[in-house]
């Protein structure tokens, strides 16, 4: 099966097999035996449909988890001329679209929860229009490399920025993430203080 949508939401079959307690080699059988819905990238790896997935634990009685679209997404706009070993390794996170090319912000199609943007784009300064974007003006931004921000940057403009002088790692945004992962926790226990009791 091809996947047409760029939005679409899966999980790789190593996040399958960790979420069931299953090998890996388990959930290559299970796809090849129809039981995920899945399609198979350009570079030959499975990825199952969440949906497929979530319809698979509530079969089974499992509690299903949150699917990406349930999570903010993490973006990451990243000069398309200095691109890093960890930018592949985060590229692979579902959570996480690596955007080159303004045109890929109208690909988004999800609840933004953060911005991570290289101070080196010369287009994130020119032009402010792709602030004004909902999810741009909605989520809040990290500027990384922030010694080459431009004192005249439309980026100046946004209403929550933070600015962080080293380029992009796999440590700055795993931190934003489980930061973001433990305030939520928080709230849900604020909001239901009986589960906190159990």
């Amino acid at each position: 099966m091809r996947n047409t949508k760029t939005t679409q939401e899966y999980f790789s079959t190593s996040q399958a097999a960790k979420l069931l307690g299953l090998s890996v080699g388990t959930i290559q059988r299970m796809v090849e035996n129809g039981v995920f819905k899945a399609f198979v990238t350009q570079g030959g790896h499975r990825r199952i449909l969440s949906s497929s997935f979530s319809q698979y634990c509530k079969q089974q009685g499992f509690q299903s988890p949150k699917t990406d679209s349930d999570k903010p997404l993490v973006c990451i706009l990243h000069s398309s001329e200095a691109l890093t070993p960890a930018l592949t390794l985060l590229k692979e996170l579902p959570q996480v679209k690596v955007m080159t090319h303004p045109l890929d912000l109208m690909n988004i199609h999800q609840n933004v929860g953060v911005f991570f943007i290289d101070a080196r784009i010369p287009w994130m300064h020119s032009s402010p229009l792709h602030l004004q974007d909902d999810a741009i003006q909605n989520a809040h931004i990290v500027v990384y490399n922030s010694h080459d921000l431009p004192a005249t940057s439309a980026l100046h403009l946004s209403q929550s920025i933070s600015l962080f002088e080293n380029d992009i790692s796999t440590d700055l945004v795993y931190g934003y993430m489980l930061g973001h992962a433990h305030a939520q926790e928080t709230a849900n226990l604020k909001s239901h203080p009986t589960k906190a009791a159990h």
